[in-house]
């Protein structure tokens, strides 16, 4: 498991196994009124990728597809929907204070070790 602290936002790489599936996985967590919150989780499993919005709480699931390069999907969704996707799953004033440069000045780590999990899934 692998964490990095960027843009207000706390993004946690590790290898998930859910039964018969896993892979790599990336959470991302956020403070919210003092207490850590995972707002997203980016399942980039072999048999049924799939990412949710608020995880923890309503745990809005959509599926990706199988196959795909889902780290590279997943990861694409940074820079571009990121904050959006946490006022998706209901955290809107956290969404509001993502220093986005910061994050992006860290996306490559966290893409980067997002791939080690996928070799060593």
């Amino acid at each position: 498991m692998q964490q990095f602290e960027a843009g207000g936002l706390s993004f946690v790489v590790e290898n998930r196994i859910f039964g018969e599936d896993g892979g790599p996985a990336l959470r991302v967590f956020g403070d919210v009124d003092g207490e850590s919150v995972q707002v997203l989780r980016f399942d980039c499993f072999r048999d049924d990728p799939h990412y949710h919005y608020d995880p923890s709480g309503k745990d809005d699931k959509r599926h990706l597809d199988k196959g795909a390069d889902n780290v590279a999907w997943s990861m694409a969704q940074v820079p571009t929907q990121l904050v959006e996707m946490i006022r998706t799953a209901g955290y809107e004033g956290l969404a509001s204070q993502v220093d986005m440069d910061a994050i992006l000045s860290s996306a490559g780590q966290i893409e980067h070790a997002l791939r080690t999990e996928l070799v060593t899934a």
